[in-house]
């Protein structure tokens, strides 16, 4: 049985737990090749009601799911992936929102990936270049003002290599 996954938020099943237990009036009322078939009809309604618990428990889910994701990628629009027929299948058959969501896009996010890596590599080797010092190979050799520029540079953590 494929599941329907609907784009606006259900209303919580009302309980029919008390609709389908028998009355004592009723009960007594109910007997016989009626009793069988009440009793049937019972837990059926029981069922029905478990199922729809079940799929609406899956609905609050699926959107708690879906605004954390949002949260991290803004473009992320749930009720615009549900008209993929693919990410809806996924979803029907169980899988994590995310995981199906990175599936169907799975080549958009590396080319992000990389694009990104990219642009962060690119200032990382300029700003390497520019604060490369060539020192002297005496330390004794150095400056006052040197020294002083050298401890500085220590203090806030940089390395100094000889």
């Amino acid at each position: 049985m494929e599941e329907e996954i609907k784009h606006t938020e259900p209303e919580q099943p009302a309980p029919l737990a008390e609709q389908a237990e028998p009355k004592e009036d009723f009960q007594s009322l109910i007997r016989g090749k009626y009793r069988a078939e009440y009793l049937r009809h019972a837990a059926g309604l029981l069922a029905a009601q478990a199922e729809e618990q079940r799929r609406y428990g899956r609905y609050r889910e699926i959107r708690r799911q879906a605004e954390a994701l949002r949260a991290e990628h803004p473009e992320f629009d749930l009720n615009r992936e549900l008209e993929d027929p693919g990410f809806a299948g996924l979803l029907r058959s169980g899988v994590d929102l995310r995981v199906a969501w990175e599936a169907v896009h799975h080549d958009e996010l590396a080319r992000s990936r990389e694009n990104r890596f990219a642009s962060e590599a690119q200032p990382l080797e300029n700003a390497l270049e520019s604060q490369a010092a060539i020192l002297r190979a005496d330390p004794r050799k150095l400056t006052r003002q040197e020294r002083r520029q050298l401890r500085r540079r220590a203090a806030r953590g940089e390395e100094i290599v000889w």
